[in-house]
């Protein structure tokens, strides 16, 4: 990895910056694989262990050698990651995979306690090379600390999203009985994660961000009626499930009438407004905060809608960011913070459309106060 000129490496990036390029998702996609395709084998293992006539204690090997296998990722973390960022990714799968393909045919070294030794700790290694790596390229990019957070809680989601990992294993793992299926998944995970980073280049963030600013003329909205807008629909289908459940109970015959599905279909209608409107909202948001102020902390409205709606986490990391940027401006001119930021986590969690509404009124106040200094 070369050294980059002095006024890049002292760029510090935002979360904006980190997500608006390919590097980043294609670590994030290629530790999603990696996760979930690790999570699922492991899962399986034990089965098709016993199944080639292998003990627990045996199995246990493997579960040893994984956790071994952290050591082992640490190392290529912290060590070659710093120089070799995609090398220091790529070597565990490409090793992985070689041995994961010697599984096939050859089913008796599932029972063979150094194959298995050696696998976990490949395995493992693979797993943890991950999330520390990822930690890593990022401080490269001098991030400050909820910038940082939120790019490393974004990439996190992918060892959350494993969790249904499980499920898949298990059913392939049913279609004959055997590994298989399984070690084929987890094969075409790897093959996918590979092919990924290949045209990632260079991971570490320590060139300067690409400028960009895509402006909507400011306007000031009701953060009351966009609170009630967004919070609409969960209401309506809670109070529909409740209600559908309780006339069950009671053996009133309106489940399957045309007015229970009438009702269902008027919930469902909002819900989509409602989901189209989340959408709209973060759209706009974004661009009319770059339309008071270019800022490298905004996205572009169409990343920001896409991120918002598509990516785990995505939207209370969007509006945290937000306040963040908010209170930022605020402090600029000299104020005081217009938003706190330990309440709007609170509500981000809890009923986001409240925290949604409090980014609203900041950046309403924000437009009146730009206008004032413009004028």
């Amino acid at each position: 990895m070369e050294n980059t000129s002095a006024s890049a490496s002292d760029t510090e990036w935002t979360l904006a910056d980190f997500l608006s390029t390919y590097r980043y998702w294609a670590v994030f996609l290629s530790s999603l694989l990696i996760a979930v395709g690790g999570q699922g084998l492991s899962t399986v293992f034990p089965v098709i262990s016993q199944m080639a006539g292998s003990s627990a204690q045996t199995i246990g090997i493997f579960y040893f050698g994984s956790t071994l296998g952290w050591v082992v990722g640490a190392f290529l973390a912290f060590i070659v990651a710093g120089r070799h960022g995609r090398s220091a990714l790529i070597t565990p799968i490409l090793v992985c995979a070689v041995v994961a393909v010697a599984f096939l045919p050859a089913p008796a070294l599932w029972g063979s306690p150094g194959f298995l030794l050696f696998f976990g700790l490949i395995l493992g290694a693979l797993r943890a090379v991950f999330p520390l790596a990822s930690a890593i390229f990022l401080v490269g990019g001098r991030p400050g600390k909820i910038d940082f957070g939120c790019a490393l809680t974004l990439m996190s989601t992918t060892i959350l999203i494993s969790a249904f990992a499980p499920v898949g294993a298990s059913w392939l793992y049913g279609l004959d009985l055997g590994a298989v299926p399984v070690v084929s998944a987890f094969l075409a995970c790897l093959l996918l994660a590979v092919v990924l980073l290949v045209p990632a280049g260079n991971l570490a963030f320590d060139d300067a961000p690409r400028p960009r600013h895509k402006p909507i003329a400011p306007r000031r909205r009701s953060p009351l009626l966009v609170a009630a807008i967004l919070i609409t629909p969960p209401i309506l289908i809670l109070l529909a499930a409740v209600g559908i459940r309780l006339f069950q109970a009671n053996d009133v015959g309106i489940s399957g009438s045309s007015i229970a599905l009438l009702l269902t279909l008027l919930v469902f209608a909002i819900a989509v407004a409602g989901f189209i409107y989340l959408a709209y909202w973060v759209y706009r948001i974004h661009g009319e905060l770059a339309g008071a102020a270019p800022s490298q902390r905004l996205l572009t409205p169409l990343a920001a809608m896409l991120i918002a709606i598509l990516v785990p986490l995505g939207l209370p990391v969007l509006v945290m960011t937000l306040g963040d940027l908010l209170n930022e401006r605020a402090r600029d001119r000299g104020r005081g913070n217009v938003v706190s930021i330990a309440w709007l986590g609170i509500w981000n969690f809890i009923v986001p459309p409240v925290a949604i509404a409090m980014i609203q009124n900041a950046a309403n106040d924000s437009y009146v106060v730009g206008a004032d200094k413009a004028s």
